[in-house]
Formats: C-alpha cells, structure tokens, sequence
C-alpha cells in the first residue's frame, strides 16, 4: 500500500484561495507608515504657520468687519461721521429765554432757539436700514427715515420752554384750562432729556457761578466751566447736507 493518500481539493476553495491576498507582515505595515511620516516630516512647521496666518487674517478680517468703538453719544453704525472736538466755556445767555409776559418776547425767543436748528430738521434716509443696529425707520416721502439726536433734543427743549410761557401766561390770566396733548409732549421730552443726560454723561468740573446776579451767593449754575464739546457747527452741516426737506422743525 502506498504510504500517502490523496483528497480532492473543490474548485470553489481553490478559487477562494486564489483571489484572496495574502496580509503583509506587521513589521513591513509598521515600516511603510514610517517611510511615509519621514517623507512629510519636513511639511510639519510650514503647514502649522500657514495655518496660524489663516487664523490671523480671518480674526483681522472679522475685527475689521465690525464698527471701532464710538465716542459717548456718536452713531454706532458709522452712517454719521466722528466730528471735531473743541473747548467751550458755558456763560449765561438771555436769549433763550423770554420775559414770560409779552407774545413778542416769547415769538422773539422761539426764534433763537429755531436759529440753532438745521434746515431739514435733523432728518436723512438711511438705505438697506436693516444692515445695521437700528431701530425700525419712520416713513416719509416713502423713503426710511431717521433722525439725528441731538435735533431731537434740541425741539424737545425748545417745546419745554415754549410751554412754561404758555403755563405762565395762562396763570396771569387765570386760565387753568389744560392741553393734554401738549402736557403729553412735555413729559416725553423731561423722559427723553434725562436719557439724553445719563448717556453722554459730561464729567465737567463745575465751580462756583460766573453770573452777575448769583455770583456772591454759594453754589453753581455751570457757568465758567470749560467743557470739551463736539463741533455743533460741523454737526450741523452734515444734517443739513443729507437733508430731505428745508423745513427747521419737522418734516
């Protein structure tokens, strides 16, 4: 008897094992990744400083992108430009307000205070308003409207002088009849000149008062304190420069 036997191998094993490959060794898998990390070793420090450069110009970009800090009381959006600042010491000046007796007085004081006022009122459009921090436009002449705070300021002033002479009038001739309406305006503007005050918050040193009439008399009514102003005067041509209409107190 022969001393080997014989078994028949299936065609579909030895198919099998044809098509199979054969896994490499671990130690060549182990050095092919070595080859390959020596090879882009050099890359390391170029790629890593390239990526720091990005990082830095996005963060620039983005900085650069976003509106530089205001002054107290600037436009935030940069749609109003920054103005020149200057000294300016505060003196008493009679010509706002009235001798609360007469109407030519009273007419002759309104005037001044409208003199301060810019032809327009305050009022320019602001396009594509809602690519910036603001707050939903009025509509006139159906363009988006809005107004320079300061002129606001300004009319509220000079509504809150014009209604004491009306006040004071109306007690001399002992007319106690009230417009609520204009009591309505009156309390809106002391609400929104007190907003006004706390924003901008002026630090000035104030010392003792400079007017003729309380100038013995311990205390102070900010006159003789040099305060570091913006230029209204500047501030008064740009509203009049982007002005819709020549009207001084309303659109």
């Amino acid at each position: 008897m022969s001393p080997f036997t014989y078994t028949k191998v299936s065609n579909e094993s030895s198919q099998l094992d044809s098509l199979e490959p054969l896994p490499p060794p671990p130690s060549r898998l182990v050095s092919g990744w070595r080859r390959l990390a020596d090879s882009v070793q050099f890359l390391r420090w170029p790629v890593t400083y390239f990526l720091l450069v990005v990082i830095l110009i996005c963060e620039l970009s983005i900085f650069n992108s976003q509106s530089a800090p205001k002054s107290p009381g600037g436009e935030l959006n940069g749609l109003v430009p920054e103005f020149a600042t200057e000294r300016k010491m505060f003196h008493a000046d009679k010509r706002y307000a009235s001798d609360h007796k007469t109407m030519a007085s009273i007419n002759a004081t309104k005037q001044e205070w409208t003199d301060l006022m810019p032809r327009g009122g305050g009022f320019f459009e602001v396009k594509n308003h809602n690519s910036y921090l603001l707050p939903p436009p009025m509509n006139f002449f159906n363009k988006d409207v809005y107004a320079i705070a300061v002129f606001h300021q300004l009319h509220c002033l000079m509504h809150m002088a014009l209604y004491t002479d009306k006040l004071v009038l109306q007690i001399r001739n002992k007319d106690f009849v009230l417009d609520e309406g204009k009591l309505w305006h009156n309390d809106h503007c002391f609400n929104y000149i007190r907003n006004a005050l706390l924003c901008c918050g002026d630090t000035t040193l104030e010392g003792q008062s400079q007017t003729p009439e309380v100038k013995n008399i311990p205390g102070t009514d900010g006159t003789g304190a040099v305060h570091v102003c913006r230029n209204y005067e500047d501030v008064k041509r740009f509203a009049e420069k982007t002005r819709l209409s020549d009207a001084k107190e309303h659109l």
